[in-house]
């Protein structure tokens, strides 16, 4: 097997923090496995994942008609959502109250940190991966891009989700995938990817120490804290 490439957007610094949001039993499945989940890009609820600008379509469509390319708009859609494997983080040290909210509740969720050059190298790569800032645009209105390969539309979304504030791993499917609506990546070590663990605003004392106690099982070093929000006071 050829090396794995690694490519990432130019204007994400390596030493940028990252967020990811999570209930509990995905926290316990990451240090259980040491393993990160992939969902492939359709797999998705934003009806909107890998949609190809209107003026996208229209050129892929002609080129493909004059023969110049040997696929039409529909069957790079489906390529873009079917072949490759999304991860998705936040940037920022702040919290985000909407995604503690979304992603398990502010009194039964945690966050995760690292930084970029943590996800870069903590990771056993067995595939080709690119890292993208996501651009949060109206699908209709879009006029300037640059798209190549079809995992490059997955760098775009609605508008409606910039609250997310989004860095999206891209992984490439592999043969030995077959298909599969997910895949997982093996980490090196569980301290080479998290940098803290951060504990919702409005968890519970015993909420807290049950989060301790399974980080000190599975051998995470990486400071414990509650969320900054905990301490909000008017």
């Amino acid at each position: 097997m050829t090396d794995p490439i690694i490519t990432s957007d130019p204007e994400i610094k390596a030493t940028a923090i990252l967020r990811k949001y999570m209930d509990l039993s995905k926290l316990l499945d990451l240090l259980h496995s040491k393993n990160l989940y992939f969902r492939r890009a359709d797999g998705f609820t934003d009806r909107l994942e890998g949609a190809l600008f209107p003026s996208l379509r229209t050129i892929i469509d002609e080129s493909h008609l004059k023969g110049d390319i040997k696929y039409n708009s529909d069957e790079f859609y489906r390529s873009a959502r079917e072949d490759n494997y999304v991860s998705c983080w936040t940037f920022g040290a702040r919290d985000n109250m909407a995604l503690w909210q979304l992603y398990g509740g502010t009194k039964s969720s945690v966050v995760i940190t690292t930084t970029l050059d943590k996800i870069v190298n903590a990771f056993e790569w067995d595939r080709s991966i690119h890292i993208h800032k996501v651009k949060y645009v109206d699908h209709k209105r879009v006029r300037n891009y640059i798209i190549g390969a079809p995992r490059e539309v997955l760098q775009y979304k609605s508008d409606a989700y910039k609250f997310e504030k989004e860095l999206r791993i891209v992984a490439l499917r592999q043969d030995k995938d077959n298909h599969s609506m997910g895949v997982r990546i093996p980490l090196k070590n569980i301290n080479s990817l998290i940098r803290s663990v951060v504990i919702a605003p409005d968890a519970d004392v015993s909420f807290v120490e049950a989060v301790s106690d399974l980080c000190k099982k599975y051998g995470l070093t990486a400071p414990i804290r509650r969320s900054k929000l905990s301490f909000v006071s008017i």
